[in-house]
């Protein structure tokens, strides 16, 4: 009869790494069953080979149903990965023995409840943590599990531990009672084929459910996998990277510092000093150096703190500490800049162009050769582009950067359309680029075998329930100059039927400038583009309707973003330059300004639009001014009047004179109490003034203040001689 050995791990765990590692060679199997798809077997090849350089991971996904799709990461502390290298060192088989991806596929998610008592519930791991003392379940198997050394015999204590949990928990998901199952039935078949040592490497929950394979007998677990249907898997192999294997990151079975994780596994006596190192390193980076005197202070600190704590060696907690009151002295500003760098590690894997890739990588980079951005891509820094979009192979690449945009990949951002300086047929362009983008495209290739058909199919899956209406304008922007005509219809579609229900005035006016700048490069994109005037013809009319009613009692942070909102808003108008539309426009600015109990910066705004539009008469804008900065409603109205009045620039109070009086008339009444009170906002509202706008200022009000005009004496025969001067200048002939 077959040894079985069972070794319960933790998925990326540095200390059930190298338990394993040691385990294994005292144990020397002749087979390794470990957990991964049973379908994405022959991914091991290309271990073998030698061409995946961790963090990589193995990608599975139905080309039939982009919504299924699966990622199995591996770091180099990965306990698989290291059972897989055993296995190539030792020349011992290794196979995946878990339920295959294309049946995983289509397995429920649901709960399935196996007793009534009340236990552990959802989260075991959680409660043995918080009975030990710790509010992290991760930082408990940390220090109890992962900086054990050299414990090969952890993992019978992990199984004891894990048969324990299994039969206090209540529920359990569907899919691990199927996969265990079939991890039953490889089991049985490894026996059947000859194996004498057969090494079970798995995720330590399922052990207890693996320790007798003769329970559930295998009829009953052939009964329980009868019937199980079977869709398309495709895999292969992709780079992934340490921020992706954070647990801040969303990933489940990440851990909190890949970084720390790699340094524990490499090598434990040298670990601390690489962490400091290294926080040394990126401090100095951020404008902050440290000597190496403080990073050998840190690294005794974080030693003695594990010994007070009476831990076997520090952990991350300590070395926080230490980092924080030696490196950073205490600045938590620093810190957080810190903070996310120094968890994660700047790692991201390999994956050799030997192995098949998918055909969305090769289609992006022979669109790259052939707009000549191919020598760009993967160029570290910023590079600055301009399109010229009469050239066919600009336009190209302009519609290449909008595509990936659609995909997310943000390898080119575009400057804003409204500042270009040379008009509807030149685009300027930031390119920069990060690792994190192979990973995208890899990702993205789930969506089709071509950037534009990729796009396609992303897209129109978004719209299925994407209900960020205010995000569908730019959306239908970016389709437009990516140049794919078949997303403007159920773009347009959906901001139609959105926009005719909608009461939110902070989403219209987000909708309606991507809107315009459409219309307004429609000629350059040769799509028509009459769909969205009659978007715009319908929105624009619900949106002046709305708004006035819309900007009361408004927090600060919807006023502020409404605030901006609202600029971005006018500058679209304007480009439009439609009679019509600026007229009403105009009204609804009125109707605001006019409004006692409108927000007061989006009041002050909305004068400010009013005099840039020539649109308010002096003795109105005498009245209005006037008014809210004498109104008791709020004791800080006016300052935050003053704000929305006076943004963008002193140049307001040079030209116009009436608003200057008003001003100063105003701080001058102002007792030293209440001046104090409004300093911090005026102070925040007067610093975005020029040098050249603050003096301009100051001599308008001050310049002749100081002069007595009685007694001020000219010289005649100077002022003579200096007006023929003039006059000859100005001579002309």
């Amino acid at each position: 009869m077959a040894e079985i050995r069972l070794f319960g791990i933790r998925h990326h765990g540095a200390g059930s790494c190298r338990n394993l590692v040691s385990a294994l060679e005292i144990f020397l199997p002749d087979l390794l069953l470990v957990e991964c798809p049973h379908d994405a077997e022959s991914c091991l090849d290309f271990v073998a080979l030698d061409l995946i350089e961790p963090p990589a991971a193995i990608m599975i996904y139905n080309p039939q149903n982009l919504n299924q799709y699966a990622y199995y990461p591996f770091t180099v502390f990965s306990p698989e990965w290291q059972a897989f290298q055993f296995g190539i060192r030792k020349s011992v088989p290794v196979r995946f023995f878990d339920l295959p991806q294309s049946q995983s596929f289509l397995i429920s998610e649901r709960t399935t409840v196996s007793r009534k008592e009340e236990g552990f519930t959802h989260d075991p791991f959680g409660h043995m943590a918080m009975i030990a003392g710790f509010d992290d379940p991760e930082r408990w198997w940390e220090e109890y599990i992962e900086q054990q050394r050299d414990a090969p015999e952890i993992f019978d204590t992990i199984l004891d531990l894990m048969i324990e949990l299994r039969s206090s928990d209540i529920s359990d998901k569907q899919s691990n009672l199927l996969r265990e199952a079939f991890m039953r039935q490889q089991i049985r078949e490894a026996e059947k084929d000859g194996f004498q040592k057969i090494a079970v490497v798995c995720g330590a929950w399922h052990t207890p459910a693996l320790t007798d394979p003769g329970t559930p007998t295998k009829s009953e677990d052939q009964k329980m996998l009868r019937g199980l249907k079977k869709t398309t898997a495709v895999y292969t192999w992709v780079p992934w990277s340490y921020s992706r294997i954070s647990r801040h990151t969303g990933y489940s079975s990440g851990v909190i510092s890949p970084f720390w994780y790699e340094a524990l596994f490499t090598d434990p006596d040298t670990a601390v000093a690489r962490w400091m190192s290294r926080a040394s390193k990126i401090l100095g980076d951020l404008g902050h150096p440290v000597s190496p005197a403080h990073t050998i202070e840190s690294s005794r600190l974080a030693e003695q703190l594990a010994y007070l704590r009476k831990k076997s060696m520090p952990g991350l907690s300590e070395l926080f500490d230490a980092v924080t009151t030696v490196q950073a002295r205490g600045n938590e500003e620093i810190l957080n800049q810190l903070k996310v760098r120094l968890l994660e590690g700047e790692k991201t894997g390999q994956v050799s162009e030997q192995v098949p890739t998918v055909p969305l990588l090769r289609d992006l980079e022979d669109h790259l050769k052939q707009v000549k951005l191919k020598r760009d891509w993967k160029k570290e820094g910023l590079i600055e582009k301009h399109f010229d979009l009469r050239k066919p192979i600009h336009l190209q690449a302009s519609r290449l950067l909008h595509r990936l945009n659609l995909l997310g990949i943000d390898w080119g951002v575009q400057k804003d359309p409204e500042h270009n300086p040379l008009g509807t047929f030149h685009e300027y362009w930031d390119l920069e680029w990060f690792p994190e983008f192979e990973i995208q495209i890899i990702e993205a290739s789930m969506w089709g075998n071509t950037v534009e058909e990729a796009a396609v199919h992303y897209i129109s899956d978004q719209l299925q329930s994407e209900a960020s209406f205010d995000f569908l304008g730019q959306l239908l922007y970016l389709a437009l100059h990516a140049h794919i005509p078949q997303l403007v219809d159920p773009i347009s579609r959906k901001i139609r039927d959105l926009g005719n229900l909608t009461e939110d005035v902070l989403a219209l006016m987000r909708v309606i400038p991507p809107l315009i700048w459409s219309l307004r490069y429609g000629d350059t994109t040769q799509i028509d583009t009459k769909g969205i005037t009659h978007l715009i013809n319908q929105l624009y009319p619900r949106l002046c309707i709305l708004l006035p009613g819309k900007i009361t009692d408004l927090s600060e942070e919807i006023a502020q973003e409404t605030f901006h909102a609202q600029n971005n808003f006018h500058q679209a108008i304007q480009l439009l330059d439609h009679h019509t539309y600026l007229e009403t426009w105009e009204k609804t600015l009125f109707e605001i300004a006019d409004k006692t109990q409108a927000n007061a910066m989006i009041k002050g705004n909305c004068v400010r639009l009013l005099i840039i539009r020539q649109a308010i008469r002096e003795e109105q804008l005498f009245v209005l001014v006037r008014f809210n900065l004498t109104t008791l409603s709020d004791p800080f109205y006016p300052c935050y009047f003053l704000e929305g009045l006076l943004f963008g620039g002193g140049w307001l109070i040079i030209h116009k004179k009436t608003l200057r009086q008003i001003i100063d008339q105003w701080i001058l009444t102002l007792d030293e109490e209440t001046f104090l009170n409004y300093l911090p906002i005026l102070r925040r509202t007067f610093s975005t003034f020029s040098v050249e706008e603050k003096e301009a200022i100051y001599d308008l009000l001050f310049s002749g203040k100081f002069v007595n005009e009685d007694i001020a004496m000219i010289n005649e025969k100077r002022k003579h001689i200096i007006l023929q001067g003039v006059q000859k200048i100005l001579q002309v002939k």
